[in-house]
């Protein structure tokens, strides 16, 4: 995306380490070694992950012509690879990516399936003891990338990962200031006074993308109403964006903790094949709670539940539905549960 440069970008506290390790990368000549391989960059949505590594593909090539640059998503990957090994040109597609000289994975989250992800970690192997330098993003740490392989996460974990924060204040404002340029450059007497910008940036304190979104917001209500901006009409306009901030990321451990406390029960008795009634009951509950509460798949759960097959766990979800529309008493006791799960 040719918006996304280092020139672009709006560095602050949150994010200056991994814009700074970004730009080392992007201005490190070819089989030089960097101190930062493989680089990992993690952070929740709309926090800089993917501009930063736009902004490293565009900087490396700009550096370098010659330099062999590579930004594909994960699910881009995945897409290439399966088609591959349906055209029998699997070969030819390996040994093209082990020929990269700067490899950028984004959304690392969403790489599945075993055999893709056997091949990313060969293909992280050749690239890394071949000097050749890995810049990856996802939404979280490595350590809590569940559904990779451990051999990958154990990859990744010995690199260097740094995490963008959420923008602070002074931040909020330098990012608000720059779209708002940009907009007026688009939209020639485009007029949003600057207490309504004040306003703006102290009340959307989640990320980049949605203070991005309020701004448009605005420009758009002052292009169609033909009225002047005010703090009353933009409070309307933004009531669902101000205050709102990431939630909480939950995962499969913190719900198979919280149910084995409150059930007196073992997070080994959730996991094992016991079939008593004092331990089916919380394990369908647990699995519930994974299901409504992570956006993992059933597959994907019932292998954190000792191995399940995913149709145990699509019944596990089935029963308590039904449980729950009929017993209020476990309505309430579920609810309780989220609240004690995202505390």
């Amino acid at each position: 995306d040719p918006r996304y440069t280092f020139e672009t970008f709006c560095e602050g506290a949150a994010n200056r380490v991994a814009y700074a390790a970004a730009r080392a990368v992007a201005e490190t000549p070819p089989g030089k070694l960097t101190q930062f391989n493989p680089l990992y960059i993690h952070a929740g949505v709309g926090r800089g992950k993917t501009h930063l590594l736009h902004a490293t593909t565009r900087a490396a090539r700009r550096a370098d012509p010659s330099r062999k640059v590579v930004y594909l998503t994960a699910e881009h990957f995945m897409f290439r690879f399966v088609a591959a090994l349906r055209s029998q040109t699997a070969i030819p597609f390996k040994e093209s990516l082990r020929e990269i000289d700067l490899l950028l994975i984004d959304d690392m989250q969403f790489l599945q399936g075993k055999s893709v992800q056997q091949e990313f970690c060969h293909m992280l192997n050749a690239l890394i003891d071949g000097a050749r330098q890995v810049v990856v993003a996802a939404d979280r740490p490595p350590a809590e990338l569940e559904t990779l392989d451990e051999r990958v996460r154990s990859r990744l974990k010995g690199g260097v990962a740094f995490e963008i924060g959420a923008p602070d204040l002074e931040l909020r404002r330098r990012i608000l200031s720059t779209r708002y340029r940009l907009a007026q450059d688009h939209n020639p007497g485009l007029d949003i006074p600057e207490p309504i910008l004040e306003y703006v940036a102290q009340s959307i304190v989640s990320n980049g993308r949605d203070l991005e979104g309020g701004l448009n917001r605005l420009v758009a209500q002052w292009q169609f109403t033909n009225s002047p901006v005010t703090l009353g009409s933009a409070e309307i306009t933004l009531r669902d964006l101000v205050g709102a901030r990431e939630p909480r990321r939950v995962r499969i451990e913190d719900i198979q903790r919280v149910v084995a406390r409150h059930y007196n029960v073992s997070k080994a008795d959730l996991l094992s094949s016991r079939r008593t009634r004092t331990i089916v009951r919380p394990r369908q509950i647990a699995m519930y709670l994974a299901k409504v509460l992570t956006p993992r798949s059933l597959p994907e759960i019932g292998r954190r539940f000792g191995g399940r097959d995913h149709t145990t766990v699509l019944h596990a979800v089935r029963k308590i539905e039904e449980l729950i529309n009929g017993d209020k008493t476990l309505a309430d006791e579920i609810e309780l549960l989220k609240r004690m799960i995202d505390e």
